[in-house]
């Protein structure tokens, strides 16, 4: 037998390393032509009923979590971004996602409104891709995905899931070692069709039927994370790692970030495990409270919450490392929890603002879409356009959305953590009394509860919301459920006029009117109609700023209505120049005539 020659082999040795490369190569290119998964590719899809809007694709998101996928915002921007447009995309978890709320309560969404009431002639998108349970791992890889898409600014709210979000330190998801590379590697490896195969192979299914113990309790691993303990620290170094890959992306790409310290409720939220020296700092605060000494309670709650061995409440050492980076890196420090503390009623934060353990309120919500506004606002590229505006948004939610939130934050409070010793069915006879209690109170209680429970799709609930309204001639819920149900159904003709119908005659709704109009304007219903109707709800309220820049628009586009040219008279009568109210006033008796 002849030996091989040196050459031939290294030759016969690089095939035989690279053929089951070659071979993995063939499978995943046939996978990709073959179609395999195609549908949970992309961060973005295009939007269902217009595909000029892209929208966050549910099918993607899954990809972090490995038996169930979060809901995350459908907030619709521009497939192709305009010259005039300022887009945001913000990171975080649940709070940012806007839990218990819909997304159209959450920080994020009530920003974009302030953006859009206060700001003339930019288009606005703000891009909400928070979701429940998500942590540093999914926004550094979130982050350098937007980057296609031409971001003008980011805002992050997250620190609250290092230890049980997926992917952290101390949860009971994937299983994996506490490795930043492994981790990150996997996660890497989540973009071949070939690894999802794999996964989708060794997938246990889990139903969710919404009946089962809550996320909460079924992540949690670790129930005593020591402070400063093994499992802590490995928490905070992801943490750091991550977030400081994330915020010098975007320095180096020279896109502003703003990132907001996280805040949790420690005067009105026990500490969720069983440690008693975590107790006695809670009970000792509360002494102290009820005593006046709010400085030493604040201490003593901040102690308790830092003892706490179950971590679904950021330990300080988060502020202190979004503190550290935003300064190294050049970031926006935001301090939302000192914004927290400061506008709770007892002076620390507390139920005044938060729902539960974490979770702002709607109040709390609005609270930071202000704070995030007044930075914001100071970019040179937007404060050039700033113009106050004589309306906010909506003070409350609505009755539907009120209902809709408490019926989920009752499942979460009724179990784990917050609940110890019961069984699965304890926890749902518990849940079923007070759901059962929504189901008798009124009609609008019924529908939002089931709703709720039952993941009906929103839309349809509101329908029935909106037509029950109707038939009672109750005007505000009608226009407070019509402006909801607008955030759904982008560009609906039909739907957008419904709404203005029931709004225009009754002043009570005004607010509700100006922010659907401005929405609708921004979203591409560039249409003359709705800018002489706007112009008119600023004029009755002597907005004359306001309505002199949609008067504008409107002739830039030719308008000749009877509506349009008496917004004019109007306009010029209140600013004291008789003769061209009196040109305009006479256009009207003109145009009317023609009509």
């Amino acid at each position: 037998m002849k030996k091989l020659t040196t050459g031939k082999k290294i030759v016969f040795w690089l095939i035989t390393l690279c053929f089951p490369i070659v071979l993995l190569g063939l499978i995943e290119i046939g996978l990709r032509i073959g179609g395999y998964n195609n549908d949970a590719q992309k961060l973005f899809i295009e939007a269902p009923n217009d595909a000029n809007f892209l929208v966050s694709n549910p099918g993607f998101v899954g990809r972090y979590f490995p038996v169930f996928v979060p809901n995350i915002a459908p907030n619709p921007f521009r497939k192709n971004k305009q010259p005039n447009t300022f887009r945001v995309f913000v990171f975080g978890g649940s709070s940012t996602q806007g839990f218990p709320y819909n997304f159209y309560y959450s920080f994020s969404d009530q920003l974009e409104q302030q953006l859009l009431l206060n700001t003339d002639g930019v288009n606005i998108e703000i891009v909400n891709v928070g979701m429940t349970a998500v942590n540093s791992y999914a926004i550094r890889d979130l982050s350098k995905r937007v980057l296609p898409y031409e971001p003008d600014a980011i805002i992050i709210y997250a620190g609250h899931n290092e230890f049980y979000g997926s992917f952290g330190a101390a949860t009971t998801q994937f299983g994996l070692i506490n490795s930043v590379t492994i981790k990150r590697v996997i996660i890497w490896l989540k973009n071949f069709r070939i690894y999802q195969v794999l996964e989708d192979l060794l997938k246990f299914e889990e139903a969710d039927s919404g009946e089962r113990r809550t996320m909460m309790a079924r992540v949690v691993s670790e129930s005593n994370i020591e402070l400063q303990g093994q499992i802590f620290e490995q928490g905070m170094i992801q943490f750091e790692k991550n977030m400081e890959d994330v915020l010098s992306l975007f320095s180096k790409r020279g896109v502003p970030v703003y990132i907001g310290t996280v805040a949790s409720n420690l005067k009105d939220q026990p500490p969720l495990s069983d440690r008693t020296d975590s107790e006695r700092m809670y009970q000792e605060g509360k002494t102290l409270y009820d005593n006046g000494d709010i400085v030493s309670a604040l201490a003593k709650f901040e102690e308790a919450k830092e003892l706490d061995g179950i971590r679904f409440r950021a330990p300080n050492e988060v502020n202190s490392i979004i503190r550290e980076l935003a300064d190294e890196k050049g970031a926006i420090l935001v301090d939302i929890e000192a914004l927290l503390r400061k506008s709770s009623v007892s002076g620390i934060e507390d139920n005044s603002l938060f729902i539960d353990h974490l979770h702002p309120n709607s109040t709390g919500h609005k609270l930071i879409a202000n704070e995030f506004f007044e930075h914001i606002i100071e970019l040179e590229n937007l404060n050039n356009t700033y113009t106050p505006n004589s309306f906010g948004t909506p003070e409350k939610v609505s009755d539907f959305e009120q209902t809709y939130s408490s019926t989920s934050v009752s499942r979460l409070l009724v179990g784990y953590p917050f609940k110890k010793g019961l069984t699965e069915a304890q926890e749902l006879a518990s849940f079923q009394k007070i759901y059962d209690e929504y189901l008798e109170k009124s009609y609008v209680d019924s529908i939002a509860s089931s709703a709720s429970r039952n993941q009906r799709v929103v839309p349809s609930a509101l329908t029935d919301v909106i037509n029950h309204s109707k038939i009672m001639n109750d005007t505000l819920a009608v226009v407070s459920h019509y402006y909801e149900l607008l955030k759904w159904q982008l560009n609906s003709t039909d739907l957008i006029e419904k709404g203005i119908e029931y709004a225009v005659n009754n002043r009570q709704v005004d607010v509700y009117l100006v922010n659907m109009l401005t929405q609708i304007l921004n979203d591409g219903g560039y249409n003359t109609r709705y800018m002489d109707v706007l112009s008119a709800v600023y004029l009755l309220n002597n907005d004359v700023s306001k309505a002199r820049y949609w008067l504008e628009e409107s002739e830039k586009m030719g308008s000749n209505s009877p509506m349009f040219n008496y917004n004019y008279a109007r306009f010029h009568f209140l600013n004291g120049d008789t003769t061209q109210a009196a040109v305009y006033y006479n256009r009207f008796i003109n145009s009317s005539q023609a009509n």
